[in-house]
């Protein structure tokens, strides 16, 4: 049984400042000894389907501020498991509508130069399912996840939801926890949602043997 700390999407390079050593203090509070990165661990704004903004980076600029920032985490939590994100594979959704083969991209632990991070879509730790969030919504996404697969979810993906809520029958407890994430709203990035009323919730999440589950909020301010 496994004490898991889910780190919620960063967007490297547009993570917020102060979410890694506040997802560390967390590690520590709670003893973890597992850590799983919910996805989008990366932003590749610059490789998108949509318009960039005019004062972002390159992409080879954006890379190596990713990678610098996504070296501090792996230095943090030199063992974890990723579940890809919608914003991780940009890279190979792109190289896939000029017909790229997948055997010319190289993975992601290589890329981003983690070799002890489990990347993948999903996992499956103490019968608690972990993944990114494509595909769900609303206002308790991870709740309807867990609803749909009767089973307990965790997940990213909607960084304006943050929370744990359960579900019960007569025979069995589960629950379903959006993790809120770790960016930075201000952020070039991000200048898509500057007139949304809707904020960032920033926190993580522990999972304790597979039944305990806790939100953890980062104070802003």
């Amino acid at each position: 049984m496994s004490r898991v700390l889910a780190i919620g999407d960063i967007h490297e390079p547009v993570c917020r400042k102060g979410y890694l050593e506040f997802c560390q203090e967390i590690y520590k509070q709670w003893n973890c000894d597992k850590v799983v990165f919910i996805g989008d661990v990366v932003d590749w704004h610059a490789i998108s389907f949509h318009a960039q903004h005019p004062e972002a980076p390159s992409s080879g600029n954006e890379y190596q501020l990713a990678l610098d920032g996504v070296q501090k985490w792996r230095k943090a939590f030199p063992v974890a498991d990723v579940c890809i994100g919608n914003h991780d594979e940009r890279v190979i959704r792109l190289a896939e509508t000029v017909n790229i083969p997948a055997r010319f991209i190289r993975n992601y632990s290589d890329i981003w130069e983690t070799p002890y991070w489990n990347w993948t879509f999903d996992t499956i730790v103490d019968d608690v399912y972990y993944f990114h969030g494509v595909g769900y919504g609303g206002l308790h996404p991870a709740f309807n996840a867990a609803r749909q697969m009767s089973m307990s979810v965790v997940m990213g993906h909607i960084h304006s939801t943050a929370g744990v809520k359960y579900l019960a029958n007569p025979n069995k407890l589960w629950f379903g926890m959006d993790t809120g994430c770790g960016i930075d709203d201000k952020q070039f990035a991000f200048a898509y949602g500057k007139h949304t009323k809707k904020r960032s919730i920033l926190g993580c999440g522990v999972v304790l043997d597979g039944t305990y589950a806790y939100w953890e909020p980062m104070m802003l301010g």
